[in-house]
C-alpha cells in the first residue's frame, strides 16, 4: 500500500508499479488523487498482463498509457459536447425569459 512521508509543502508518496517502487512528490491536497491514479494504473497493468501475451513491461506500460490517454481524450470530448449543449440551452432559456419580459 502506498504511503506518504511529509516533507515541508510537499509529500513524497511511495508507490509501486509493476514490481518497482518509486517516490513521487505531490502536494498534500493532491495525494488522494495520486493514490487513486496509481490504483487505476495498477489495475490496468494487471488486466493487460492477464491477457496472457508475453510482452515486455515497457510495452505493457506503453499500451496502458495509450489506452488511458484515449479514455481521457474521449472524456474531454464528451465534456466539451455537454458544455456546448448547456450553452445552447442557456441561450434558449435567456431568449424565452426575454420574450416573457417583453410580454409583461
Amino acid at each position: 500500500m502506498p504511503e506518504a512521508t511529509r516533507n515541508s509543502a510537499t509529500n513524497r508518496v511511495n508507490i509501486n508499479l509493476m514490481g518497482q517502487s518509486y517516490q513521487v512528490p505531490c502536494l498534500p491536497e493532491e495525494q488522494a488523487l495520486l493514490l487513486e491514479a496509481v490504483a487505476l494504473l495498477n489495475q490496468q497493468l494487471d488486466a493487460a498482463r492477464a491477457q496472457g501475451r508475453t510482452i515486455s513491461k515497457e510495452r505493457t506500460a506503453l499500451m496502458v498509457a495509450v489506452n488511458l490517454a484515449a479514455d481521457l481524450q474521449r472524456a474531454r470530448q464528451e465534456m466539451q459536447a455537454r458544455d456546448e449543449q448547456l450553452d445552447r440551452l442557456e441561450n434558449r432559456l435567456r431568449r424565452l425569459v426575454d420574450m416573457g419580459r417583453g410580454a409583461e
